[in-house]
């Protein structure tokens, strides 16, 4: 049986309060990913590494004369808001970064597409996150 002697309770205590202290710093993290076939498109939520937070763009990495499109929906109503394609690019390529401009914690879905002239294969990845 664990016995807990009262200075075991209060390091414990403030312990766990200097970590959770600590830990509310603002964390910068790299953008995520959504893949799909032939590419991916990316989001960035916050400034990291000289890289726009409230950003996104699509990489085409596979030359098989299909581009690929990433479709931004602000807050996940359906709509298609900001896109940017790499079509007209020989892959590998990927676009440059789009800033969007988004209010902190505005809900995203950022779409993944397949897309060759007026075609486009089945939406393949979806991210969600937050401005």
């Amino acid at each position: 049986m664990l016995s807990f002697t009262r200075g075991r309770v209060i390091a414990t205590a403030v312990g766990t309060a200097a970590l959770l202290f600590a830990a509310q710093g603002t964390a910068a993290a790299a953008p995520v990913r959504a893949n799909t076939e032939g590419g991916y498109v990316q989001w960035n939520a916050d400034p990291y590494d000289g890289i726009p937070g409230d950003s996104f763009r699509a990489c085409d990495t596979t030359a098989d004369g299909w581009g690929i499109e990433a479709r931004l929906d602000v807050n996940r109503n359906g709509t298609t808001d900001q896109q940017v394609s790499t079509r007209g690019h020989d892959a590998p390529y990927c676009t440059g970064w789009v800033y969007a401009d988004l209010a902190e914690g505005t809900p995203i879905a950022l779409w993944a597409v397949t897309v060759r002239g007026s075609e486009e294969k089945p939406q393949g990845g979806l991210l969600w996150s937050h401005a």
